[in-house]
């Protein structure tokens, strides 16, 4: 359990609505790193030979809602359910029905929308170590 988000109740919530075949899917936060990119941050990964999602310990601050760390863990479970599918010699880890399933998150504009207004201090919270 986080300081402000509990991951395992988000789970639970999206999974009896969403994802009642991801029962098996275990969640936690991820480990701060060393390395912080200036740029980027990877909000979650879904391993898919463990079934562990990791998400970004940047995302437990109380400024984060609640929706947005939904929608985070939502896009990591549709990994599970879709999972990414080689095209021409290469790996397509969002296909156009992982995307069109994506935008059917109740929030998903919102979700992206707060993303965009948000991502950089989100990164300078990382940089400095907040999280």
């Amino acid at each position: 359990m986080g300081h402000y988000h509990d991951l395992d109740a988000i789970m639970q919530e999206l999974c009896a609505i969403y994802f009642p075949q991801c029962t098996e899917v275990a969640i936690s936060w991820g480990r701060r790193s060393g390395r912080v990119q200036p740029r980027s941050i990877r909000f979650g990964v879904y391993q898919p030979q463990k079934q562990v999602i990791r998400i970004h310990p940047a995302l437990d601050q109380a400024f984060v809602p609640r929706y947005f760390v939904e929608f985070i863990v939502y896009h990591e479970l549709l990994h599970h359910v879709i999972p990414a599918m080689r095209v021409n010699g290469r790996y397509c880890m969002h296909s156009a029905a992982f995307r069109l399933r994506e935008r059917a998150f109740p929030r998903y504009a919102e979700a992206i929308a707060w993303r965009k207004q948000n991502l950089r201090r989100l990164l300078e919270s990382n940089r400095r170590g907040d999280v």
